[in-house]
């Protein structure tokens, strides 16, 4: 005769969503683990990190409202503020506000400002399938030039890998006759071409 698994309630801890039952009567991560960060802390917090680096300055802000492979909605707008995970740019059409997390990267023409990048902490979680294995992916390429698949489509044909940090990779990518360079979100990033 077969013996039955013993299934328990669980309670959510910090790093685990609220679940009814569970075989294996765990989660992502053990309680005494630090606690995990989340989308935000590793996707979206970069990103703002980098906009407002950049406020002040005239950038191309692709989001994932953009049509594949056409130009984005926000082509040479100015970014205005960076606040509360919104970025206020203003362009021919006005002004608007942006929800980073709908963001799929920053371009600006070379050399621009300096960016800081933050470094790659140690995640768990949600962070450790969708931000991490991109990064560390394209860390090693660092120096190459490879295609990059956007969520909504469109392709960075040409991306020279320069720098990764949490939750962005920075390099240049030709744009008509322009160099640009790009900070791109690695959790927007759907499949990287490296021949």
């Amino acid at each position: 005769m077969s013996e039955k698994k013993k299934i328990n309630r669980i309670k959510p801890n910090k790093c685990c969503p609220p679940v009814k039952y569970t075989a294996l009567n765990s989660c992502c991560c053990p309680p005494d683990d630090p606690p995990c960060l989340s989308l935000c802390d590793c996707c979206v917090s970069p990103l703002q990190s980098v906009l407002q680096q950049l406020v002040g300055e005239t950038v191309i802000l692709a989001t994932i409202a953009d049509a594949p492979n056409q130009q984005p909605l926000f082509f040479l707008y100015t970014i205005d503020e960076v606040n509360d995970f919104l970025v206020t740019v203003t362009g021919v059409e006005g002004t608007f506000v942006v929800n980073i997390s709908d963001v799929l990267g920053v371009g600006f023409l070379p050399p621009g400002p300096l960016i800081n990048l933050l470094p790659p902490a140690c995640s768990g979680c949600e962070c450790d399938c969708r931000e991490r294995p991109i990064r560390q992916l394209l860390n090693a390429l660092i120096g190459s030039t490879v295609n990059l698949l956007a969520s909504n489509g469109s392709i960075a044909v040409g991306f020279n890998v320069e720098q990764t940090g949490l939750g962005i990779v920075l390099g240049t990518s030709p744009i008509n006759s322009d160099l640009v360079r790009f900070a791109i979100s690695t959790c927007k990033i759907t499949a990287v071409q490296t021949n």
